[in-house]
């Protein structure tokens, strides 16, 4: 993942996926966007997955595939749940 220029995923694509995690009075969120004109029937195109609050705010990855986004996007989330867990683990 990279550090995007804006913590905030383009108002402009289409959300295809969304997990949300509520931490010490913060919501975390892994947005998964398409970009652009996204036929049902043929779902590749662009997709950006922004983590959106904490620590990890602002990190990107983009694909260029509907499975290629759910890896990011499960890849996105698990990098929130490892930080959360290792945050509850020292404390």
């Amino acid at each position: 993942m990279s550090r995007g220029r804006s913590a905030e995923p383009n108002p402009h694509g289409r959300t295809v996926a969304v997990t949300a995690i509520e931490h010490c009075n913060i919501v975390i969120t892994v947005a998964s966007l398409a970009h652009g004109p996204v036929p049902s029937t043929a779902p590749d195109g662009t997709f950006v997955t922004t983590i959106i609050g904490g620590p990890l705010r602002g990190e990107t990855r983009e694909g260029k595939t509907w499975s290629a986004m759910i890896r990011n996007h499960a890849g996105a989330v698990t990098r929130v749940a490892e930080l959360i867990a290792s945050e509850q683990d020292t404390t």
